[in-house]
Formats: structure tokens, sequence, C-alpha cells
């Protein structure tokens, strides 16, 4: 990947079958699920998120898209505190924190998702292709496209293990500055 990054962990947590079958055929079908890493001495990880939805008769998941998340260190100004406080510029800005009125004692994790309106998530995309009931979407996301050319809805991507991990390192990065800053 980056000799700047250390790998400390790497999984696959689903079959490449497990995964055509939820997610249809893609970059994700042969990508890693977990990526655990070290950038600058702080600990980050990648997660795939894949959901079964629990009211449906036959199996469905939800997701195949990645998750990125950084430990913020306890001696860093933004420990204790909710990821709704913190300035950071990440994919779509934060959205996890695992602060709970600020009981945490070592570090805590904060984090980026990559299932927003212009990014491809895997299930929701497939379900668009061999769905009938989704396939209205489909129609209407391409009318969209045509009446908005640079919606969000017409041009998404799927972010990879490698996008993540660079906006993971561009998080440590700042959270580095500002420690420098408060110092």
């Amino acid at each position: 990947m980056n000799e700047e990054i250390q790998i400390t962990n790497e999984v696959h947590l689903f079959t490449s079958e497990e995964k055509i079958k939820w997610l249809g055929y893609g970059e994700w079908v042969e990508e890693l699920d977990v990526v655990k890493f070290t950038y600058k001495g702080i600990e980050c990880r990648i997660n795939r998120i894949v959901v079964q939805e629990p009211y449906t008769k036959e199996l469905h998941v939800f997701g195949g898209h990645l998750c990125g998340y950084v430990r913020i260190p306890a001696e860093h100004p933004y420990h204790h505190k909710r990821y709704e406080e913190m300035e950071i510029d990440c994919h779509y800005g934060l959205t996890y924190g695992e602060v709970e009125d600020g009981e945490v004692e070592d570090g805590h994790w904060i984090g980026f998702d990559c299932g927003h309106l212009g990014d491809y998530v895997p299930s929701m995309e497939y379900l668009k292709k061999t769905n009938p009931t989704f396939q209205v979407w489909k129609k209407k996301e391409e009318k969209i496209k045509k009446l908005i050319p640079n919606s969000p809805i017409g041009d998404k991507s799927y972010k990879n293990i490698n996008y993540c991990i660079g906006e993971c390192k561009g998080i440590v990065d700042q959270l580095l500055d500002m420690r420098k800053k408060s110092i």
C-alpha cells in the first residue's frame, strides 16, 4: 500500500461468492473487508459495512461500502469531545464518534462513511440492476442526471480501500497539526 503506514491487520470477512451474491460484481469482491494500520503513531482502521436487513423474507444485505476510523489519543485536545464539535475535514464530514457523556479514558474513535448520496453503495446499485421494484429508482436517477448534469446522484463512485486510507491519513494530519498549534 504505502510505506508511510504500518499495516497491523488485514481481513476478508466475506467470501467472493457472498459478496457477488449480495453486492454484485465490482472491485469490492476481491478487496479486503478490514484493514487496521497506524499512521504517524495513530491507530486507524477501515471496515466494510454489511448488514442483514431484519424485516425481509429472503436474505437481503445492505451495504458493501467502506467506513474509515481514527483513534484520537488521550492527550489530544479533541479527546473527550463529540465528533460534532470537531473541525475535521474528511469525506462528507465525520459521521461517527464513540464518546458518550465524555466517558472515555484512553482515546476514542471517530470516523466517516462512504455511503452518501454521491457514493456507490454496492448493495443499492445491485438492487437497482436486479430487482424490478428498484428499477423505478434507477429510471428516476437517470432523469435527474439529464435535468441536473452535476448532481451527485448521477456520478456515484465507489470509494475503495486506498481512498479510505488517504482520508484517514488526512484526519491524522489534521489532528497532529491541531496538537502542534495547541502547544
